[in-house]
């Protein structure tokens, strides 16, 4: 990755509008709850939630600026992330008329979970976010990107990056709940998950507590479409 120097940040008091500028949702399941990542801000004697972004660092591709972002807001490396939509809406901020290239990234809790400074970032509970306040369109964002990842699921094996390595099958539909916010027949989960063979077994088990559970991973570790019969 080619860190970015502070000093070539645009600045953007020099630059006609448009601008363009960088934001991401990040989802992980804490505490077996969906929940994204945020950074506070004070202001007008409130405290604001805000996603991780900034404006686009010119002469430097989109993959560099949002790796660059990752890291230097969240102290997040080398996870699945994926373009989500353009938001250009004239008054999404009141300052000048910015146009946002939305990512959102997945990323399981322990990949990251101490190495975050939390004076500078939060987890909050994706169901609370209608409780909490956002700045600009935030939480618009914030939703969309939730249905995105409800689709995701359908047809995809996007959970993997939500989950260890290796996992129970029980936690596989924990999650699966968790981001449709519906419960699942435990059969019908099972016999959806193996007919599109996403997942193996890795012939170890769970000793974890008193009944030991088979462990299985994904079969593919990139982001894969399967054909749902």
């Amino acid at each position: 990755m080619t860190l970015i120097k502070k000093e070539e940040f645009s600045d953007i008091r020099n630059l006609s509008i448009p601008v363009i500028a960088l934001d991401i949702v990040i989802f992980t399941i804490f505490k077996w709850e969906l929940c994204i990542i945020t950074q506070k801000k004070e202001k007008e004697w409130k405290i604001k939630y805000v996603l991780p972004g900034w404006i686009m660092a010119k002469n430097y591709s989109i993959r560099e600026n949002i790796e660059n972002l990752l890291k230097r807001k969240t102290w997040i490396e080398w996870v699945f992330y994926e373009q989500l939509k353009t938001f250009w809406e004239v008054d999404r901020d009141p300052r000048w008329h910015v146009v946002s290239i939305v990512y959102y990234a997945l990323v399981w809790t322990d990949k990251f979970i101490h190495q975050v400074d939390f004076t500078q970032v939060d987890i909050i509970k994706y169901n609370n976010i209608d409780k909490l306040d956002f700045m600009y369109d935030h939480k618009k964002i914030t939703k969309y990107a939730k249905q995105r990842l409800k689709w995701k699921l359908e047809y995809t094996n996007v959970a993997k990056d939500l989950l260890p390595e290796e996992f129970r099958i029980s936690q596989l539909q924990q999650a699966y709940e968790i981001i449709l916010w519906e419960q699942i027949d435990k059969r019908n989960f099972q016999k959806k998950i193996f007919k599109l063979k996403i997942i193996e077994e890795t012939w170890n088990l769970d000793k974890s507590t008193n009944r030991p559970a088979k462990l299985y991973r994904f079969v593919d570790k990139e982001l894969k479409i399967y054909e749902v019969v």
